[in-house]
Order: structure tokens, then C-alpha cells, then sequence
């Protein structure tokens, strides 16, 4: 009762103070509230019990986009979806021993809404000072099933615990605080979770030459982490970002060493989680400008010291992945009409297979040892023409490859649960090698609205698997409304 009536005295006092402005000309109303008595309000407020929020504050902004699509998929449909798999999270397979070619834009003859984003943020000023702000950033639709965290609202039912499955349909993509540090030239501190510094593309599909995200994006390089992070810039040709975080796509680090699947499972097969391991990853990022503002090259890396489990093999073997990317406006192009861009990704997983497996010597004739490192990589080349204000054309051309190794991601997740057919050892896979090209034609005639048209083409090269080459196409409408 006593709470309730708190509420009530609350929206009362509220109602006058915003009723009196309202009819301040009206001979026959009180005369508007002084500053005085809103402070006088302030108070009674705060001592019933109810926290006084202030509207409006300044340099708090609110931004987002609306982004629809429409997808159909032939020759093949469909079926490089990731299927269960652990998308965004290392060179992964789906049931049919291939690699994951598509992570957001798996709907065959689909109408989608694929992101409603809403971000609020106050950013830091351009003033070296003392000074904080934050930023949050949410998604709803059916990008946010790939954004799922293994700490927030992963899906355990789909693929085993390590998968980011998330059926909420809303994903909490970045939520940090920052504040500068007045040394030299202003240090940058930004604690919370926040997008890879990995990457030439990013979650937000708008912010992409290309509506698709593309092979490196999907196998390559993880999404999001949870951690703290330093970001100094020295001036304006270069700039540096140093970090700890939980690993990839985490808000937990407790995962690490056990096994998707087999709750509880320690990689020493004791069946308990080990306390004591790191569990943490370090992951950084330098950025060098060209002089003249019309190029820059941008190198990042994660390593994380006890692996990855659930997304680069189930075990505590070393990932290390190192990105470089880089853009190019050619100054003698009329108008910067050309855009020209490159990325390449480096991984290694110095333990692939199951931790501590039955002693065997081989697997099949490969002679692969049953801790077997492996070893990815993939390039990826971009161009856009802006042939008008309102017309644009991007081209990708990406590759992907990854070395024979033994992939836990076959059979049940478990220790001892990847034997092959024979019995006689775990199941490897052969090198796998995937291509894909991609064109997109962007218009803008409408403000703030951008519509893409887009052909995509895939090739799975998996002739050393016997299934042979596996192709798909795909053609896509999207539209994509920002604010």
C-alpha cells in the first residue's frame, strides 16, 4: 500500500509540473513552476523512494536502421546454412562435412525481417579531458539467432553447448562504458562487450558493400567479446587498441575447457570444469592512415592461449587468428567513385581434435594424430563504383581453405564419440577449399533508404571428401531503412 501510494504522489506531482506550462497563457492557471520549485519536486520525489530520471541528456543520441530482405536460394538450397553448427566461430562444418557458406542469409523463398537495431550512445568528445559515456546496442529479427552468447541466450537445445543459437529473436550486440584518460593525446578505456576488431565487414549488414556477409566473415573470425579494452591515438596516421576478453562470442569464460555437450567434462576427462585455467583471450588491433585520408591498413589478432571449445575444436589447444584489411580511393578516380578493398585471415588451432582421447596412433590412412593441429586461412577481394549519386555496383571474390584435420564437430559431442566407421580411429577432414562470388547493386533514390539487389554464387569444393563439388546461388532484395 505504502509503495503504491509513493506511485500515485509521484504521478500526481508529474502531471502538475507538466500541465502548468502547457497553459501558462491562461489567466486562469497558476503561474508556471519556478526552477526552484522543480528542484523542490526533484527532492520530494527522491525521499519517497523513487529514482528522478532525467530526459534528454545532453549528447546522448539514438540511431538504428529496419532492415528487410527477401532471399531465394536454387541449384542447392538452402544447404549451406550452418545448420546447428557454431557460425562465426573458426572453420566449421555443417552435417554435410562442409563448411558453413552462409550465416545470416539462410532462407530459401523467404520474406525476412532480418534487424530492427536501436543503439543509444554518448560518445566521448573530441576534447582530450576527463570524460565517460557508454553505448548499447540491440537487435531484433533474425540476424540476432546468429548473435547468441554463452552467457546471455544461447540455445543449448540446438548443436550442443557450444552453439550460439539463439531462438529470443533479440540479441544485446554491444553494451560498454568508456571514459578517457588525459595522457598524451587522450587514452581510451571501454569496458563491457563489443564487435571484433577482426574483420572488413561487420554484423550490420547496411554498413557492407554487399548485402551477404561473406565466406572470411562466417568461418573465420569471431563476432563478438566480452572484456576490457585500451584504445590510444597517436595522431592521425595511427592508432592502437589492446584487450582481454572472455574468448569468442562469450560473456563467460567458464566454458572454457569443456567440452560442448558433455556437461561438466574437463579436458582431462575427469568429468569436473578446471577453475584454475586462464580461460581469458588477448586480442588487438593496429591501424595506419595514408597521409593524404584515401587509404589505411588495419591489422588485428586474437590469441587465446587455452583454446577456443565449441568453436575451434573442442579442446584447450592454442587458437591464434591474425586479420589485415585495407581500403583504397584512388585520388585520381573523378569524384572518389572507386572504392577498392582486401582482407586476409590467418588461423591455427595447435590441438583440433577431442581432448585426450583412446590412444590411437592413426586415423584411417591420413596417419593424423588424435591431437592434430590444423591450420585455415582465406582472402577475399572488394570493389564499388559509384556510377551516380544514386546507382552503385560492389563485386566480392572470396576463398577459404583449411587444412586435413580431425573435426570433433562429427558424431555426438563427446570425448569418445568420434570414431570412424571402422572403429578404428577418429573421423578426419580432408583439405576443404571453398569459393564464392558475390555482386550487388545498390540504389539510393529515397533519404535515408538504401534497396540492394544481389547475386550471389557459392562452390563447396569437396572432391577429397567424394561428395564433390557442391554448387549455390542465390538472389536477394533488400531494403534497408536508417535513422
Amino acid at each position: 500500500m505504502k509503495t503504491a501510494l509513493k506511485a500515485l504522489s509521484a504521478v500526481a506531482l508529474l502531471g502538475t509540473l507538466a500541465l502548468q506550462p502547457a497553459f501558462a497563457d491562461d489567466a486562469s492557471m497558476p503561474a508556471p513552476t519556478d526552477p526552484k520549485d522543480q528542484k523542490d519536486l526533484k527532492k520530494v520525489i527522491e525521499d519517497q523512494g523513487i529514482n528522478y530520471v532525467e530526459t534528454a541528456q545532453k549528447g546522448i543520441t539514438l540511431s538504428g536502421y529496419v532492415d528487410t530482405s527477401y532471399t531465394y536460394q536454387f541449384a542447392g538450397a538452402g544447404e549451406y546454412g550452418p545448420a546447428g553448427t557454431n557460425a562465426g566461430g573458426g572453420p566449421v562444418s555443417n552435417p554435410s562435412g562442409h563448411a558453413a557458406l552462409r550465416q545470416f542469409d539462410t532462407s530459401n523463398n523467404d520474406f525476412n525481417i532480418n534487424a530492427v537495431k536501436i543503439a543509444l550512445e554518448k560518445a566521448l568528445p573530441d576534447k582530450n579531458e576527463w570524460a565517460a559515456g557508454f553505448r548499447i546496442d540491440t537487435i531484433y529479427g533474425e540476424d540476432a539467432k546468429y548473435l547468441g552468447d554463452s552467457a546471455l541466450n544461447f540455445n543449448t537445445a540446438k548443436g550442443g553447448a557450444g552453439s550460439t543459437i539463439n531462438d529470443s529473436g533479440l540479441a544485446l550486440e554491444q553494451a560498454l562504458v568508456k571514459f578517457r584518460i588525459p595522457i598524451g593525446n587522450g587514452l581510451d578505456i571501454y569496458a563491457g562487450k563489443f564487435v571484433t576488431f577482426l574483420g572488413y565487414e561487420v554484423i550490420e549488414s547496411p554498413a557492407n558493400l554487399n548485402f551477404s556477409r561473406g565466406l572470411l566473415f562466417t568461418n573465420l573470425i569471431p563476432l563478438t567479446h566480452t572484456g576490457v579494452y585500451a584504445d590510444y591515438k597517436f595522431n592521425n596516421i595511427l592508432e592502437a587498441k589492446l584487450g582481454i576478453v572472455d574468448g569468442w562470442n562469450n560473456s563467460t569464460s567458464s566454458s572454457v575447457g569443456i567440452a560442448p555437450g558433455s556437461a561438466g567434462a574437463a579436458p582431462n576427462g575427469n568429468g569436473t570444469s578446471d577453475s584454475s585455467k586462464f580461460g581469458k583471450a588477448i586480442t588487438g588491433q593496429l591501424v595506419i592512415n595514408a597521409p593524404g585520408g584515401n587509404a589505411n591498413i588495419t591489422q588485428s589478432f586474437i590469441y587465446s592461449p587455452e583454446g577456443e571449445p565449441g568453436v575451434v575444436g573442442d579442446d584447450n589447444g592454442t587458437v591464434v587468428v591474425y586479420d589485415i584489411w585495407g581500403n583504397w580511393n584512388p585520388t585520381f578516380v573523378k569524384d572518389n567513385a572507386l572504392l577498392l578493398g582486401f582482407n586476409l585471415d590467418f588461423g591455427y588451432s595447435s590441438a583440433s581434435g577431442v581432448p585426450n582421447p583412446p590412444a590411437v596412433p592413426t586415423v584411417g590412412s591420413a596417419g593424423l594424430g588424435a591431437n592434430d593441429t590444423t591450420t585455415w586461412w582465406g582472402a577475399a577481394l572488394y570493389a564499388q563504383y559509384k556510377f551516380t549519386k544514386v546507382f552503385s555496383l560492389a563485386g566480392r571474390l572470396e576463398y577459404i581453405h583449411e587444412d586435413a584435420a580431425i573435426d570433433p564437430k562429427f558424431g555426438a559431442f563427446a570425448q569418445t564419440a568420434t570414431l570412424n566407421a571402422a572403429g578404428t580411429g577418429y573421423v578426419s577432414v580432408p583439405e576443404q577449399d571453398d569459393y564464392s562470388a558475390t555482386l550487388t547493386a545498390s540504389f539510393n533514390m529515397w533519404d535515408n533508404l538504401l534497396t540492394r539487389i544481389e547475386y550471389r554464387l557459392d562452390d563447396d569444393c569437396g572432391a577429397s571428401t567424394g561428395i564433390g563439388h557442391q554448387i549455390n546461388h542465390e538472389i536477394s532484395l533488400n531494403a534497408v531503412y536508417s535513422f
